[in-house]
């Protein structure tokens, strides 16, 4: 599969998207952390200004979606929404795991962690990004 147009735009529509969405998430706190509080605990950048740890967010997810978008041209046999909710709730999963890895939580308290509004939020990007994928890769070949 070679790079396109598509391709490029798809990711940073995609990141630009769960950029400003994050950020609305937080703002308005549906999330109860923090999108770009992975520089504290990794102790990374936090002398930085926290527009710059938007904006390497912001390219973090470029390269995610970039990644996505080629993973998801070879599973153009599997429907894409199937496959976008598969990712969906894996990512999710891990996302949720990594901000309450210290804390003991049973299995029931992990689920009730886990914010609605930002999986369904990646669910709706993954679907873009893989079903965008998936119709040019049929479309093309």
């Amino acid at each position: 599969m070679k790079i396109t147009s598509t391709h490029v735009w798809t990711a940073i529509m995609a990141a630009v998207l769960s950029i400003i969405s994050l950020k609305f998430l937080h703002v308005f706190k549906f999330i109860k952390w923090s999108p770009i509080g992975w520089t504290k605990k990794l102790h990374m950048l936090t002398s930085f200004p926290g527009w710059l740890k938007w904006v390497l967010l912001g390219v973090i997810f470029f390269l995610l979606y970039f990644i996505l978008y080629f993973i998801a041209g070879l599973t153009c046999k599997i429907p894409p929404t199937l496959s976008s909710l598969i990712v969906t709730i894996i990512v999710i999963i891990f996302i949720e795991w990594m901000i309450h890895v210290k804390a003991d939580l049973t299995m029931t308290q992990f689920i009730k962690k886990i914010s609605i509004p930002f999986a369904c939020l990646f669910a709706m990007i993954f679907r873009f990004v893989i079903g965008t994928s998936v119709y040019i890769k049929k479309t093309l070949d």
